[in-house]
């Protein structure tokens, strides 16, 4: 079994197992001095299993900063992986105020196993001076 996960402003899954995103492959925040570091979009899973990984299997999607600590609340469920083996997608809304400046990183574990991950920098931007 492998996984991809890419964040984006908006995304959704169709039914072919195709999906639609909207500014995909975010991987900076760029955040005005003084102001919180603010999120919204949809973190967008693929999971592709095999035959042999059939059946139902559970996951779940945490936040970590630099020092490896949880941020904000976990994401969890399961799914089901067809006979054949095949393409699950998930598309999870959210909504994250971080902490602080800093690196973070979603991490998806299946049937407690890390399958992928993606890492996401927030950064101040440049204040202009004339």
């Amino acid at each position: 079994m492998n996984a991809t996960l890419i964040l984006a402003d908006s995304a959704r899954t169709h039914p072919d197992g195709t999906f639609s995103m909207l500014r995909g492959g975010i991987t900076q925040l760029n955040v005005s001095p003084n102001n919180p570091v603010f999120f919204r979009g949809t973190l967008l899973v693929r999971i592709v299993g095999t035959s042999s990984e059939s059946g139902t299997h559970e996951f779940k999607i945490v936040c970590v900063n630099e020092d490896g600590a949880q941020v904000g609340p976990d994401f969890s469920g399961s799914f089901e992986t067809p006979p054949q083996g095949g393409t699950v997608q998930l598309s999870i809304d959210m909504q994250f105020v971080f902490p602080r400046l800093g690196h973070y990183e979603f991490s998806l574990s299946v049937d407690r196993h890390q399958l992928g991950a993606w890492a996401l920098d927030a950064v101040t931007t440049a204040v202009k001076k004339e």
